[in-house]
């Protein structure tokens, strides 16, 4: 998510300077499906900094919930999988912390926070690209980001909303987001296949930043649905 994130902003900021203002107003909006989740209380905010061990027993008390009824059922058995917001965001969070050296979320990003509304799963975080950019190594992407605040002043100091809006889908017997799934700046909304004609990347490379991670090996999936704020998966054991 961080590659996603460094990327994002070169794209959205810099192919877009000559309209400077009215890029400023829609960067630094929040979502208003964000601004609601802060004050749902039935939503984890995640409150960071967590530790490596708390972000791990989170993401393990979901793959559990995932898990267990798999290891119940006999070989093409029927299987249900019922997930919350709660549990999706336990996912999201140790995902991103997977992928840093020290298995934290970057001081940078805080706040990150998932919601199941309206058929559609709201993701993201507010990232703070001071922080961010304040232990870049050279020739690092926070080191090259830090050169692109240096140029876009009215980012300096800010927290900036950066977010995942899509339907999950069955490709195959794989989990993911649809393809029409849009990655928001802000109030800013690109797709997946606008994001990977501007950054020069498959949209496949894409996609795989914001897998779901919900693929079960021995679990085969015939249906996804979400229901009362919630994401059910039925398949059969293999």
């Amino acid at each position: 998510m961080t590659k996603i994130i460094f990327k994002l902003l070169g794209v959205a900021l810099i192919a877009t300077i000559g309209g400077a203002y009215y890029v400023w107003q829609q960067a630094i909006q929040v979502p208003e499906e964000y601004s609601k989740a802060n004050t749902d209380e039935k939503i984890d905010s995640q409150s960071l900094p967590l530790q490596p061990s708390q972000i791990t027993e989170r993401a393990a008390v979901t793959k559990q919930k995932i898990s267990a009824p798999i290891e119940r059922a006999r070989s093409g058995q029927k299987v249900n999988v019922k997930l919350s917001d709660r549990d999706l965001n336990n996912l999201v969070v140790a995902k991103l912390a997977t992928s840093q050296q020290n298995k934290q979320i970057p001081l940078g990003i805080k706040g990150i926070k998932t919601n199941i509304k309206d058929g559609k799963i709201y993701t993201g975080a507010m990232v703070n690209l001071d922080k961010l950019t304040h232990d870049g190594q050279p020739g690092s992407q926070t080191a090259a980001l830090a050169k692109l605040t240096d140029k876009l002043t009215f980012l300096k100091g800010r927290d900036v909303y950066i977010g995942v809006v899509g339907k999950p889908t069955l490709t195959g017997d794989r989990i993911e987001f649809a393809s029409d799934t849009q990655i928001k700046v802000g109030n800013m909304n690109f797709t997946i296949a606008q994001l990977a004609e501007n950054l020069g990347v498959s949209a496949e490379k894409l996609q795989q930043t914001i897998d779901l991670q919900l693929q079960q090996q021995n679990l085969k999936v015939n249906r996804i649905d979400i229901r009362n704020n919630g994401l059910e998966i039925e398949g059969s054991k293999k």
